[in-house]
């Protein structure tokens, strides 16, 4: 009987695709370089492997524009504390507000960030989302909301700046908090100390709608395996330590916000 979930164990860990895609010039995605431990590198290789179509959504080299306005809209994110609306990119760009809508439309094509259906503004950019989830990153002075546990960890990486996160452990509810360092590259004071991140592997075209939603903070290892039963269907993932999480987020985000000409130095 196939088992209810599966847990990629350290041993016959797979080969790490050849799945870094320069995103623009001398900028690649993930960054394995980032990778030093064995259990992230193999969480990072399964999630590749068990993600069927993310590498070409979240990877593909974007055109000028696009990338343009993808990265801005992060930078307005952390500096507004919210998503900005089309007029505050169209502002930050230069781009004309009608040209910036259709730029929004195809990123969102490429699960790199999602628009609200009714006024088609931004309403989620990875790895921040305007609904207030459990997941709060305190960011240069201000809270902004992370879609999920990697998510969190990513944000100081990506803007290269220490970060307090604040969420709770998925099974019991206990507040879990932590920092990061060394401009969001180590993991500072973690409490509780035992506490642990579940990586789903889950993928159905939306980050945020699938595997999002159960890449959680747990206040142990023991909490980690009393939720995992009571999930619903099968669930393919691995449990990654603090740091081991870490690593995956600075490999997912460190590189967004790179310039070029920054990575050809």
């Amino acid at each position: 009987m196939r088992p209810k979930h599966s847990i990629v164990m350290s041993q016959g860990c797979p080969a790490v695709p050849d799945s870094a895609t320069e995103i623009r010039t001398g900028v690649f995605r993930p960054d394995w370089a980032a990778i030093g431990k064995p259990a992230a590198r193999q969480a990072l290789a399964g999630r590749m492997a068990a993600r069927a179509g993310l590498p070409d959504r979240w990877s593909r080299k974007l055109d000028p524009e696009q990338d343009l306005v993808w990265r801005a809209a992060l930078w307005l994110y952390a500096d507004l504390g919210h998503a900005p609306r089309t007029i505050d990119l169209a502002a930050k760009t230069g781009l004309a507000p009608a040209d910036v809508s259709v730029l929004l439309d195809e990123l969102e094509a490429r699960d790199l960030l999602a628009l609200d259906g009714e006024s088609g503004q931004l309403r989620l950019a990875y790895p921040f989302t305007q609904a207030k989830t459990e997941h709060q990153v305190e960011l240069n002075g201000r809270t902004l909301y992370a879609l999920c546990a990697i998510d969190a960890l990513g944000v100081g990486a990506m803007y290269r700046a220490d970060t307090a996160i604040q969420s709770r452990c998925r099974h019991c509810g206990q507040a879990i908090r932590l920092t990061t360092l060394g401009a969001g590259r180590t993991v500072g004071s973690v409490e509780p100390s035992g506490s642990v991140v579940w990586y789903d592997y889950a993928y159905d075209g939306s980050a945020a709608a699938s595997c999002c939603p159960s890449i959680a903070f747990f206040c142990s290892d023991a909490h980690l395996e009393q939720w995992r039963p009571a999930q619903i269907g099968h669930r393919t993932g691995t449990r990654l330590a603090m740091d081991e999480a870490l690593e995956v987020g600075r490999a997912i985000f460190g590189p967004v916000l790179v310039e070029s000409s920054d990575a050809e130095r």
